[in-house]
């Protein structure tokens, strides 16, 4: 049974959204949808509640995460860095994560918010030993123009996929019934109980207190329903 999942390019998402990569097959990057302003494809939360986020030039719901370019003008890069040096320059993996992490994908260069964060969940997913397929829609999918249930159907279909696992929340949006008669088996991931103090913050906050082997035994606490 090929299992896929499909979702947006968050910037340094929670630890659901890797336990998702990690459930699936394949995982399909959802680059041609259109840019969300003031949603998780900019920004996310770390240690003592402080925001972080990414500008962008241009941000228009009109256009795709891929034509919306990230902002590297007026220091962005140097600033962002200090507020992590900040945070976590004495936190145990502080300097791990910088190494292996954070500095071979954080460094500016003409980037579509799409690619920026693919770039550096594909990273951090190397960090974390999942080998999931990854790759965008823009990668030569047809009928992208299909909304909801039809579009993701579509799109297990020309992967050869049997089995679509998607996030908990579509639980209130999609009939288990209705996928199964597309011939698609659909469940729903749902986070177990973690050792973490904050399980819904940015995975930077995770990465930057506990090691791998850690972080790899929380990343299988999930549950397909």
């Amino acid at each position: 049974m090929k299992k896929v999942a499909i979702m947006q390019p968050y910037f340094f998402p929670y630890l659901g959204y890797f336990q998702l990569i990690d459930a699936v097959d394949v995982y399909v990057n959802l680059d041609h949808v259109s840019f969300m302003k003031r949603s998780y494809m900019t920004r996310n939360q770390i240690k003592n509640e402080i925001p972080i986020q990414v500008r962008v030039k241009g941000g228009s719901q009109n256009k795709s995460c891929r034509e919306v370019m990230v902002d590297f003008s007026e220091n962005y890069l140097p600033q962002f860095l200090k507020t992590l040096q900040h945070q976590y320059g004495k936190s145990l993996f502080f300097e791990k994560v910088m190494d292996e992490v954070l500095s071979p994908v954080l460094v500016e260069r003409a980037l579509s918010i799409s690619e920026w964060n693919i770039a550096i969940i594909q990273r951090i997913c190397q960090y974390l030993g999942i080998q999931t397929e990854i790759i965008p829609t823009s990668s030569g999918f047809e009928h992208l123009e299909l909304k909801r249930e039809a579009g993701l159907k579509s799109i297990v279909h020309q992967l050869n996929g049997t089995q679509y696992i998607n996030a908990i929340g579509g639980q209130s949006l999609y009939d288990k019934e209705d996928f199964l008669k597309d011939g698609i088996q659909l469940n729903f991931i749902q986070m177990e109980e973690l050792s973490v103090e904050k399980r819904f913050a940015s995975i930077l906050d995770l990465l930057m207190q506990y090691d791998v082997s850690f972080l790899q035994t929380e990343l299988k606490k999930y549950t397909l329903i």
